[in-house]
C-alpha cells in the first residue's frame, strides 16, 4: 500500500499517515485478516426525519458491508474498519430532522451533524477529486458514484464498493480536519443515496432495527393491535405548487376506500395519521365510514410522535411507497403487513422496491407493493 503525498495548494491540510492497525476480527472474524485499513464514509443527509434515517441507512449499511470481509483483499490479507461522517443540507429543515433523530433514535447521539460542513472538508474534497476524479463541486458526483444508484441495482453498488477498496489498497492516508477535529481517509466514500426497503435493508435488517431503536418517550398515541393505520402524507397541501410536477400523487378518498381497504369488512377499525389538520382528512373518513368502517383520526403530533404510531401498529399500515417516513415507519415497525402504494401518474425516478424478492425472516411476506390506476 502506497500513501499519498499533499498537493501543494493544500498544504494547510495535516496528513496524518496511521500505521497498518492490527485486525478486527470481530468484524471480519471468518477471514484470516492481519490488518485492517481505516476508511470514511461522508454521508449526505436532506430534509426532516424520514429522509435523514433513509440516508443514514444507506451509509451504515454500507459500513456494515465493507466491514462484513466481502471486500476482503486475500492477497494482502486487508480488512476495513468504516466510519460514518455527516454532512447536513444547507436549507433549514436539517435543525429539526437532527432534533428528533438524536431525541427519538439515541443511536445517533454518536454522531456530529455538521462534521463534513465546513472549508476543510471542502478542501479535502477538491484534493480526492485531484487524486481521484469525479465532480470538483463539493456535493456533486464523487468518484465511486456507482453507490449512489437510485435504481436499487445491487451490482452497481458492489462495482462502486470495488472500485473504492482497490483505490483504499493503492493511496491510502488519513487527513485531520481541524474544524470537526476527526480524521477523515482518503479516499473517502461520498454516500447520498436513499434508501427505502432495497436489498440493502435486506441484507442488514437486523442491524438496523437493532441501531434505530426508538424511545419510547417520543410517543404519544398508538394503534390499537386490531386497527389498521392509513398513513395520509398530503403532499398536496405540504408542497401546493410542486406535488403535481414531482409526481407525488396520491390515492383519492374513494380509491383508499375500495382498492386499499377493499379487503377490510363492515365495523373493522381504521386510524389515519395525518401531519396536518383532521378537517383535511375528512373526506377519507366519509369514504371509510360509507363503507362502515369505524374510523378515528390522530392529527395534531409532532413528526415522531406519528412515526411511534406508525410503527406500533400490529395488524397492517398503508400509505405511499414513496415516502420515505412510511416507509422506514414499516420497516422498522411491528405491522404484519405493510400495503405500499403507488399511483400509475405518478412519474419518479425511485426505482420499485416491488422488483426484489427479500429474505431476512423479518421482511418475507412483509410489504405488498401495489400501483393504483
Amino acid at each position: 500500500m502506497s500513501f499519498l503525498g499533499m498537493p501543494q495548494r493544500f498544504v494547510g491540510i495535516t496528513n496524518e499517515v496511521e500505521d497498518h492497525r492490527p485486525a478486527n476480527h470481530t468484524l471480519t472474524h471468518h477471514h484470516d485478516i492481519v490488518e485492517t485499513v481505516p476508511v470514511t464514509i461522508v454521508c449526505q443527509l436532506s430534509g426532516e426525519m424520514g429522509n435523514n434515517i433513509c440516508k443514514l441507512g444507506t451509509c451504515l449499511s454500507l459500513k456494515w458491508w465493507l466491514e462484513s470481509g466481502a471486500f476482503y483483499n486475500s492477497t494482502h490479507k486487508f480488512g476495513y474498519s468504516a466510519r460514518v461522517a455527516l454532512r447536513h443540507q444547507e436549507a433549514n429543515k436539517w435543525v429539526r430532522g437532527q432534533s428528533d433523530l438524536k431525541r427519538c433514535f439515541p443511536n445517533t447521539n454518536q454522531f456530529d451533524f455538521s462534521e463534513a460542513n465546513n472549508k476543510e472538508f471542502e478542501d479535502i474534497w477538491k484534493m480526492q477529486h485531484q487524486l481521484f476524479g469525479g465532480d470538483e463541486r463539493v456535493g456533486a458526483a464523487s468518484p465511486f458514484n456507482e453507490i449512489n444508484t437510485y435504481s436499487y441495482n445491487e451490482q452497481q453498488i458492489v462495482a462502486g464498493l470495488k472500485s473504492f477498496t482497490s483505490a483504499a489498497y493503492e493511496r491510502h492516508s488519513l487527513l485531520y480536519n481541524a474544524a470537526s477535529k476527526r480524521n477523515i481517509s482518503l479516499p473517502f466514500l461520498f454516500s447520498s443515496r436513499f434508501q427505502t426497503v432495497d436489498p440493502l435493508s435486506d441484507k442488514f435488517y437486523d442491524e438496523h432495527r437493532q441501531f434505530f431503536r426508538f424511545h419510547d418517550s417520543c410517543c404519544k398515541l398508538k394503534a390499537d393491535p386490531d386497527e389498521s393505520v392509513f398513513h395520509y402524507r398530503n403532499f398536496k397541501q405540504e408542497m401546493p405548487k410542486k406535488w403535481n410536477s414531482y409526481g407525488f400523487h396520491e390515492a383519492d378518498p374513494q380509491q383508499a376506500a375500495n382498492d386499499l381497504f377493499g379487503h377490510l369488512k363492515e365495523g373493522d377499525k381504521v386510524a389515519i395519521v395525518t401531519r396536518f389538520s383532521g378537517e383535511s382528512a375528512q373526506s377519507y373518513v366519509d369514504a371509510f365510514e360509507a363503507r362502515g368502517l369505524k374510523v378515528r383520526v390522530v392529527d395534531g403530533q409532532d413528526g415522531p410522535a406519528d412515526f411511534c404510531f406508525l410503527m406500533s401498529a400490529r395488524k397492517e399500515v398503508i400509505g405511499l411507497a414513496i415516502s420515505t417516513y412510511l416507509m422506514w415507519a414499516g420497516y422498522l415497525g411491528n405491522a404484519t403487513r405493510v400495503i405500499a402504494y403507488s399511483m400509475a401518474s405518478s412519474n419518479h425516478e425511485l426505482g420499485s422496491p416491488s422488483e426484489h424478492n427479500y429474505t431476512s425472516p423479518g421482511l418475507k411476506g412483509k410489504f405488498d407493493f401495489r400501483v393504483i390506476q
